[in-house]
């Protein structure tokens, strides 16, 4: 494993000359043990999204594929073992995950299925329904593709894009709403264009934000039935979004073209586009640290060992040093940033070294 080398170097003097640093209370730790990892197989999965991470870091939610049907799984991150396996469904897709609650539950998204899990007993608590779409006869319904939760935790936005039919959507897509105080998806919004992609609550509750293929759609809920206000179509099509921890503004990513639109959400303007010079790599997973300070993302191209790339938002340059690669899974499907800006959670598989799919935990 190759961690960042600046910090690396930094860390070594420390401990070639003996320091001993006290600590105070309420301080990270993680340093103190950098490149420590843990490398877990998902035993059955064939498939497994980025995880979700709990606000402590102790625990991690992976929702997987297998051959019976779907799962989470969840890992202790400290020990990198196992602690829960939930079925989820007899489906073949895994979807969006979002806590609820404080962390006492976990919303994931299979085939048809909103699901329910209770994270004190690791149990599913329900599983309700996703609404039927109005669709041509002998299609199928859309695919669900992410979820946010509101900052309250009283609302779920979950998109749809339009009806399918062997081929490419049908019809328009739609934003569906679910009341997590009573369990029930209480409406559902019409939305531009045929294949949303990703949603953002702003941290006001009022603004959410879809990407997709016109770009990026502005709604405002502070009424029961959100409102579209309008399409930022100077992203061009966007896939997977990051917002800044101050809701000011948004990381747009295009996976395939290798670039991210950021964008100022006072105004809904685009600032900036950066280049990754990914070389058409997939480029995934955008996320901003908790500091606001950085952002990573994911690059795969699935030919050559996946990699995370630093930039520094302030400029919005890339950090060479900071660069993350030679991860011990040879393909990687999903990152996530722990919550003390000091970990990367990594989904992905083995084909040639002992297969199978995997969580890998690293300090950096």
């Amino acid at each position: 494993m190759k961690f960042l080398v600046s910090r690396a170097s930094w860390l070594a003097s420390w401990v070639a000359a003996g320091v001993l640093m006290v600590l105070g209370a309420g301080v990270a730790v993680a340093d103190a043990t950098p490149g420590v990892e843990h490398l877990t197989p998902l035993p059955g999965a064939q498939y497994a999204r980025a995880p979700l991470v709990n606000a402590d870091g102790t625990k991690a939610y992976v929702g997987a594929i297998e051959a019976s049907g779907t799962k989470l799984y969840v890992v202790d991150t400290r020990t990198g073992e196992i602690t829960a396996q939930v079925s989820t469904g007899a489906g073949r897709w895994a979807g969006p995950m979002v806590f609820g609650a404080r962390g006492r539950l976990v919303y994931v998204v299979t085939e048809g299925t909103l699901n329910v899990i209770d994270t004190a007993t690791n149990t599913l608590r329900s599983s309700i329904p996703i609404p039927d779409q109005p669709r041509p006869a002998g299609s199928r319904p859309g695919s669900l593709s992410r979820m946010a939760i509101s900052p309250d935790g009283a609302t779920i936005y979950l998109d749809q894009t339009g009806p399918e039919d062997n081929g490419p959507s049908v019809g328009p897509s739609r934003l569906l709403v679910f009341s997590t105080a009573r369990g029930a998806f209480t409406t559902t919004v019409p939305l531009p264009g045929e294949s949303p992609r990703d949603i953002v609550v702003r941290p006001n509750g009022t603004d959410v934000y879809v990407s997709g293929d016109v770009g990026l759609i502005h709604l405002n809920t502070a009424t029961a039935v959100p409102t579209v206000l309008r399409t930022i179509a100077a992203t061009g099509f966007v896939d997977e979004l990051a917002l800044t921890p101050d809701g000011r503004r948004l990381y747009a990513l295009s996976k395939p073209d290798g670039h991210a639109a950021l964008v100022d959400l006072t105004h809904d303007s685009v600032l900036i586009t950066i280049d990754f010079r990914s070389d058409f790599s997939p480029v995934l997973s955008p996320a901003v640290s908790q500091d606001g300070t950085r952002l990573y993302v994911l690059v795969d191209d699935q030919r050559t060992a996946p990699k995370v790339l630093s930039y520094d938002t302030a400029t919005n340059t890339q950090l060479p040093d900071e660069t993350v690669t030679d991860f011990d899974v040879e393909r990687a499907s999903g990152l996530t940033v722990g919550p003390d800006g000091e970990t990367m959670y990594i989904t992905g598989t083995n084909d040639v070294d002992d297969p199978g799919v995997y969580l890998q935990t690293v300090n950096f």
